[in-house]
């Protein structure tokens, strides 16, 4: 574990400063926090598998974020404007859409702006989500991913189904895929996960890892932990999320990432 005092946060969003299932928003401690972060010059990003589009609505009440890194690690931006993109290859999404079809499990793939949803699976599209979600039918879906980037798929199966069951195709060797609940997986390039992103973001910062705090709950973020300096597990992750962190925050729903802050950071 690092000594040096942390330069750059990375907040994992889903179960780590919120719990949207549980209709947990933001803990103010957290706001808190971030704000007496950026007020002593501390760099704040979030990290998530969601796309920046989808980001920022579900962490009202978080001001000042200097940076998204979505899409599991594809997709960086600051200010609004595009850092850096890292599509999935083409091969790779369409032998994902035609595992999911074959397998009955709900998939979709964030592109740009959007979210397309294939119609069919085993359970009904967020679409109360918000407004960024697109439900196709087969065949105008296969058109679309055939026709624009796509930077992260999600795949949703039933609790319990492993990661080799869905992904052991040598077709996706060049992708990275981590689990990101006790029921979904989420699909990117090979050249890009969640530790990746953060790495090119720190680069622009020149900010050396060991002064890189990240905070997560779920496999997608132990790429983070292996590159900072600091990697916090909150209370309520997995098992093999809280043996790869350094240290463990309390859970997402009494703001535990604000500790994190405190500790390593202020």
């Amino acid at each position: 574990m690092s000594a040096v005092k942390s330069k750059l946060i990375a907040l994992d969003v889903d179960g780590t400063i919120i719990d949207k299932p549980a209709g947990v928003p933001v803990h103010k401690k957290v706001r808190n926090a971030v704000r007496d972060a950026r007020a002593a010059g501390i760099k704040v990003c979030l990290c998530s598998a969601r796309p920046g589009y989808y980001m920022q609505d579900a962490t009202e009440g978080l001001d000042g974020i200097d940076a998204l890194v979505g899409c599991a690690g594809a997709l960086t931006e600051i200010d609004g404007e595009a850092l850096y993109q890292v599509p999935i290859p083409l091969e790779v999404l369409l032998a994902c859409y035609e595992t999911a079809k074959r397998m009955d499990m709900y998939v979709s793939f964030a592109g740009d702006k959007k979210i397309l949803v294939c119609k069919k699976g085993p359970v009904s599209p967020p679409l109360e989500y918000g407004s960024v979600f697109v439900v196709m039918e087969d065949e105008e879906l296969l058109k679309a991913l055939k026709s624009n980037d796509f930077y992260c798929a999600y795949v949703f199966t039933r609790v319990g189904v492993t990661k080799d069951e869905i992904f052991g195709d040598p077709v996706f060797g060049s992708a990275s895929v981590h689990k990101s609940s006790e029921n979904s997986f989420n699909l990117t390039s090979s050249e890009t996960d969640k530790g990746k992103g953060l790495l090119r973001l720190a680069e622009r910062w020149d900010v050396p890892c060991e002064a890189i705090l990240a905070i997560g709950n779920d496999e997608n973020d132990i790429p983070m932990f292996e590159v900072a300096g600091v990697g916090v597990a909150v209370a309520n992750a997995g098992p093999d999320v809280l043996a790869a962190a350094d240290w463990t925050a309390p859970d997402v729903r009494r703001g535990g990432a604000a500790e994190a802050i405190k500790r390593f950071a202020l």
